[in-house]
């Protein structure tokens, strides 16, 4: 009797080991979680600046950029420097806001009252600053590198940097109006 007890409970246990309920939901892609882990570079920064004079001198933030090509962005790039940014505010940083308009809200009577601008002749390019919050990302196969940094304005020394990784997840692009068939590489359509 010890032998078929024996038997059928480790029958039970493999069963239940390859179950999903035992190692959650079968594995999937996650979206990467960006506010905690922008949180936790502002933190290390702060942590490196902190007993310095940055925290009480003015600081701006620059979008983060590709590293192949310093010139562009995306919406990751902006997100990621809003959030850096954001953090090291409620830490107690002076963060000047280049993109605030130098002149006077705009109105729109459909979609409100603005305040920032990326139209070079409506910023504030007076905005003068001790330091200068910077960042990179580098796409490297399913990997995207982040690298943050405070720069010292006059010198662009860097004063703290942070180093992070996310996962890239590729969205699907959408498929355009044409019949629904994307073309290869090698693919060619008459």
């Amino acid at each position: 009797m010890s032998k078929l007890y024996i038997l059928l409970a480790s029958i039970f246990l493999c069963a239940c080991a390859n179950h999903p309920f035992m190692f959650g939901a079968a594995a999937k892609p996650e979206t990467p979680q960006l506010l905690p882990l922008s949180y936790k570079a502002a933190d290390h920064l702060h942590g490196q600046l902190s007993g310095s004079e940055v925290p009480g001198y003015p600081m701006l933030a620059a979008a983060f950029v590709d590293s192949a090509n310093v010139e562009s962005t995306n919406d990751l790039g902006r997100l990621l420097s809003e959030q850096v940014a954001s953090r090291l505010s409620q830490l107690g940083y002076s963060l000047t806001e280049i993109q605030l308009r130098s002149d006077q809200l705009r109105v729109d009577p459909g979609g409100g009252v603005f305040a920032l601008s990326r139209n070079l002749g409506e910023i504030n390019a007076d905005a003068s600053a001790y330091s200068v919050l910077v960042g990179t990302y580098t796409l490297i196969e399913r990997q995207i590198y982040v690298n943050v940094r405070v720069l010292r304005a006059s010198d662009g020394v860097a004063l703290a940097s942070s180093d992070f990784t996310l996962t890239n997840i590729r969205q699907p692009k959408p498929q355009s109006g044409g019949g629904g068939v994307q073309p290869s590489v090698k693919t060619i359509l008459n």
